[in-house]
């Protein structure tokens, strides 16, 4: 089965010694935010910890994106210099700490002038930049096309595949707001998949009873 990247780890890791000679260690406390509006913008190699991407529009609804754990690095816009030619709304895109964080604080300059100097280190960037770019491409199509029940089916797979395995434990208002849905439609969706002997949920979590029955119910493609 095939599905998109939600939670994004280890992907640095053979350049920690690089990483760790470009800035200095930080300690940020679970709730800390980061923003285009924060006085002193840096990039952050995530030692251990974990970071939730959201975008926040004007009427205060939020949609979260993804999830950053060990040997990350975000946010990953400042790894070139760009004149704002890229600028977003500032205040839409805002990543948190949702658990203590340790990492490496690296001032964009000097960030930018080692990828020029090391070009592996350059491709990684730019491989992990484009798997950010082929979410962003599933998001629109999922958010599109799909009914709340698929929604709901898709991304219970990868939640209880892979996320509550990282860590990451999601409520209902949550998890819509990652599929673009209220807390309402999820209890819907979660309720009827009870009744079908899917899915059974408490105050622990969700837990997928029949995995086949459920991987029948997404749109993903079966490998």
């Amino acid at each position: 089965m095939r599905f998109p990247q939600y939670y994004f780890e280890n992907h640095f890791s053979k350049f920690e010694s690089l990483l760790r000679s470009l800035g200095e260690e930080c300690n940020l406390k679970k709730g800390y935010e980061i923003t285009s509006i924060n006085p002193n913008l840096y990039l952050y190699f995530t030692l251990n910890g974990i970071f939730k991407l959201s975008l926040t529009h004007e009427e205060g609804a939020i949609k979260t994106i993804c999830f950053h754990g060990k040997n990350s690095i975000l946010p990953y816009s400042l790894c070139r210099p760009t004149d704002n030619e890229y600028k977003i709304e500032s205040d839409a895109l805002v990543l948190t700490a949702i658990t203590d964080v340790l990492a490496i604080r690296i001032i964009p300059r000097v960030f930018h002038k080692a990828m020029l100097e090391n070009p592996d280190f350059h491709m990684a960037m730019t491989d992990y930049c484009i798997r950010h770019s082929n979410l962003f491409m599933f998001e629109s199509i999922n958010l599109s096309y799909n009914t709340a029940f698929i929604k709901t089916c898709n991304f219970l797979y990868i939640y209880t595949s892979y996320l509550q395995g990282k860590g990451i434990r999601l409520t209902q208002s949550e998890i819509g707001e990652i599929i673009g849905e209220t807390r309402l439609e999820v209890a819907r969706v979660l309720k009827k998949l009870r009744t079908m002997g899917i899915v059974s949920t408490s105050r622990n979590g969700i837990e997928v009873l029949d995995m086949d029955n459920l991987i029948n119910l997404c749109s993903y493609g079966c490998n």
